[in-house]
């Protein structure tokens, strides 16, 4: 997501509020999971110093990469080096804010269902070594059912997992995705809606909590954001000596 669009997320966002996640999964025995965080960082690929704030830290977690940027190439290549992080297309989508800037490589609202597979073609072939996608804004999108049908299709039929980022309320992907049997999970917590410390804070205060009370959480801070590297650099170790553990995201839809 955009720094404007972030901010224009909802006050039940920012609040913190839980929306039940949806997991449709194959049938296979259930993964008892507890105290595990799975981070993703949003919006890499417009500045490679930005992301090794988060590419330094010492804790897996996975790295959105936005399409076609500048340092879109430089950043994938960065994080192909490092063995405790991972990468996805940070998928560009229409959202309803018309101010917002999508950037180059998005699905809009009026596309045409058999064009989404051009679109990812291109888009993935510009964030190399994605093992999955989200969606950027979108909240328009994520409300088309002919569209994010197309969508799950291509993660399907190239064995991507795709993370509905819950910018719209209204989303159809946990409703596509149970009818198309597809293994979906969805964001629990939006660590950087305001840049201020104590924002950030009690943000990463709440995601500590929703792992510790669910078995696990999935958080979703954004690469611009030295407050979110900072809480997570000045807490992981206190959290793993309590018993807390740092995924990839594709360890949950395996």
């Amino acid at each position: 997501m955009s720094r404007l669009a972030v901010l224009g997320l909802s006050f039940l966002m920012l609040c913190g509020c839980r929306v039940p996640k949806p997991h449709h999964r194959a049938s296979h025995p259930a993964v008892v999971r507890q105290k595990q965080i799975f981070l993703v960082i949003d919006d890499a690929g417009l500045d490679a110093f930005e992301a090794r704030q988060f590419l330094e830290l010492p804790v897996p977690m996975t790295i959105a990469v936005l399409p076609h940027l500048q340092e879109t190439k430089a950043v994938c290549a960065e994080i192909r080096r490092h063995a405790d992080k991972e990468m996805i297309l940070h998928q560009p989508m229409e959202a309803y804010n018309t101010e917002s800037d999508t950037g180059p490589g998005a699905i809009r609202n009026a596309a045409r269902p058999e064009e989404i597979e051009k679109i990812l073609d291109r888009n993935l072939a510009s964030v190399r070594g994605a093992v999955g996608m989200n969606n950027h804004m979108g909240s328009r999108v994520t409300e088309n059912e002919k569209l994010m049908t197309e969508v799950l299709h291509y993660c399907r039929a190239h064995g991507l997992y795709f993370l509905d980022s819950k910018t719209a309320y209204n989303s159809v992907v946990p409703r596509v995705a149970g009818r198309e049997h597809v293994h979906l999970e969805a964001r629990d917590v939006f660590l950087d809606i305001q840049q201020d410390r104590q924002t950030v804070r009690r943000a990463w205060e709440s995601t500590v909590a929703k792992a510790r009370e669910n078995g696990y959480v999935i958080a979703i801070g954004h690469i611009w954001s030295e407050e979110t590297a900072a809480a997570i650099r000045d807490s992981y170790q206190t959290l793993q000596n309590q018993g807390y553990t740092f995924h990839l995201l594709s360890e949950l839809y395996e």
